[in-house]
C-alpha cells in the first residue's frame, strides 16, 4: 500500500470511529514522520476498534500528537488508561524511596512519602499559580519538570541537553512506547538569541572524545525553546543501500544495565510484527553516558563497537531525519521507542518565574498492545518484565 493510500485509509477510519470532525495533519510540511490527530477526546474510553486504529497509527507514523485534551479536566488516569492500550505501564524508580535498596537487598518497596514526591515539590514552587493535575502521584507517572527547587527569588540555573536515547532499551524486553501529557511550557524568550535558553554545551567528557566532528555537531544541534528533539530511525534505515540493510539485519547488540552484567543480545534492526516495517532500534553506543553500560556489537570489542555505532548515530541524526517537536499545553504526545531516538534539550533547570515552567507527565510501557481493558498480562510476565511489578488500578480503567 502506498503512502497516500495509507493516509486516505487512515483518515476514513478516523472519521468513522471518532466522528466527522476528526482529522489528521502532518507534523512537518514534508516527510512521513509523525501525525497530529484533531478532535479526539482522550478523556473518553476507547472502543476496541478505536484503540486498534491508534496503535496502527503509531505503527505507521512513529509519533502522534493529540492537541487540546481535557479542556482543563484532564487527569493522569486518562493518560494511564490510554497507555494500557499500547503496553503495560512501567512504574518509574524515582517514585520509590528505596528502589536501590530493594534491588540490591530485596527489601520491600516503599513509595516516596507524599511530601517528597515530585508533584508535591512542584506544587511548592509557585503556589496558587501552578499546581500539578490529578493523579500525578501514580507510580506509573514520571513528572518531567523544572519546578522542584524553583520559586520566586530562586537563583536561575541552566542545564545542557542529554544524550540521544530511547527509553529503557537495556532490558530483555525493551520499552516500546512513551507518552507525555503537557500542562505547561516555557513562554519567555529572553536569551541572547531570542530563545528560551542559550545553547548550553555539555561539559568535556559528556561524549567520547574520539567522536567525529560531524557527529558532535549533530548531537549538539538541539532546540532551545523547550521542545523535544526526535530522530526518525525508520526513514534512516529505509534510505540505506539494500546490501547495507541486509548486513545490519544480522547485527546483534549486547545491552546491559551495568558493565559487570552479562547482558543479553537484541537485534539492532527492529521489525514491527504488525506491519513488517523495519527501523534501527537505539543505534547508540552510550545512550546515557556513564549511567548505563555502553552497548557491545556481538563479535566486536569496545572500541570497534563504538566506531560502528557512532557511524550509525551520525547517519540517523542527519538533518533529513530530525524533527523538533514543539509542545503545547493540553497536548498528549506518543512515540515509538523502536522507531525513534529522542533528546531533552538545554533548559532552565531552576526558575524564578512561572513563565519559565516546563511541566509534563510521562508514562512508558512495554509488551503487546491490548485493544480491550483491563490488560491480561500474567503475573509471572509482570514479575519478570515490569520492575517493580505494577498493574494499573481498576478505577483508572
Amino acid at each position: 500500500m502506498s503512502r497516500t493510500q495509507i493516509l486516505d485509509s487512515f483518515d476514513r477510519k478516523l472519521k468513522a470511529l471518532f466522528g466527522s470532525k476528526a482529522t489528521s495533519t502532518p507534523l512537518q510540511p514534508e516527510g512521513s514522520f509523525g501525525r497530529r490527530l484533531h478532535h479526539l477526546d482522550l478523556t473518553q474510553r476507547l472502543s476496541p476498534d478505536q484503540a486498534e486504529l491508534l496503535v496502527a497509527a503509531l505503527d505507521h507514523f512513529s509519533l502522534l500528537t493529540f492537541p487540546k485534551q481535557g479542556d482543563g479536566d484532564f487527569a493522569l488516569r486518562h493518560l494511564e488508561r490510554l497507555a494500557n492500550h499500547f503496553g503495560a505501564p512501567l512504574p518509574h524508580p524515582k517514585n520509590y524511596g528505596n528502589y536501590a535498596q530493594h534491588v540490591r537487598h530485596k527489601v520491600p518497596l516503599e513509595l516516596l512519602a507524599k511530601d517528597k514526591q515530585t508533584a508535591a515539590l512542584s506544587n511548592r514552587a509557585f503556589p496558587g499559580t501552578l499546581q500539578c493535575v490529578a493523579d500525578a502521584s501514580s507510580p506509573a507517572v514520571y513528572v518531567v519538570t523544572n519546578l522542584p527547587g524553583s520559586g520566586t527569588g530562586a537563583a536561575e540555573q541552566l542545564a545542557s541537553g542529554l544524550h540521544w536515547h530511547t527509553d529503557v532499551e537495556f532490558e530483555p524486553i525493551p520499552l516500546s512506547t512513551s507518552m507525555f501529557y503537557v500542562q505547561s511550557v516555557p513562554t519567555r524568550r529572553d536569551a541572547p538569541n531570542s530563545s528560551w535558553v542559550p545553547n548550553v554545551v555539555p561539559e568535556p567528557g559528556f561524549y567520547h572524545p574520539e567522536s567525529s566532528t560531524t557527529l558532535m555537531e549533530r548531537r549538539l544541534k538541539l532546540p532551545l525553546n523547550g521542545e523535544t528533539a526526535f530522530a526518525d530511525t525508520v526513514s534512516a534505515f529505509a534510505d540505506l543501500p539494500p546490501a547495507k540493510q541486509e548486513a545490519l539485519e544480522q547485527i546483534m547488540l549486547r545491552r546491559r544495565l551495568r558493565p559487570e552484567d552479562e547482558g543479553w543480545l537484541i537485534p539492532l534492526v527492529y521489525e514491527n510484527p504488525r506491519t513488517g516495517q523495519k527501523s534501527l532500534h537505539s543505534p547508540i553506543w552510550a545512550s546515557r553516558g556513564k549511567n548505563i553500560a555502553p552497548v557491545e556489537v556481538d563479535g566486536l570489542g569496545e572500541a570497534e563497537s563504538r566506531a560502528f555505532l557512532d557511524a550509525l548515530e551520525e547517519h540517523v541524526l542527519s538533518p533529513k531525519y530530525r524533527y523538533d517537536h514543539a509542545h503545547a499545553p493540553g497536548d498528549v504526545t506518543i512515540w515509538s521507542n523502536f522507531a525513534t531516538l529522542h533528546n531533552a534539550p538545554p533548559a532552565k533547570s531552576i526558575i524564578s518565574d512561572p513563565r519559565d515552567a516546563r511541566l509534563m507527565y510521562r508514562i512508558s510501557c512495554k509488551g503487546e498492545p491490548s485493544f480491550t481493558l483491563p490488560r491480561t498480562d500474567s503475573e509471572p510476565w509482570l514479575k519478570a518484565n515490569i520492575r517493580p511489578p505494577y498493574r494499573t488500578p481498576s478505577n483508572f480503567l
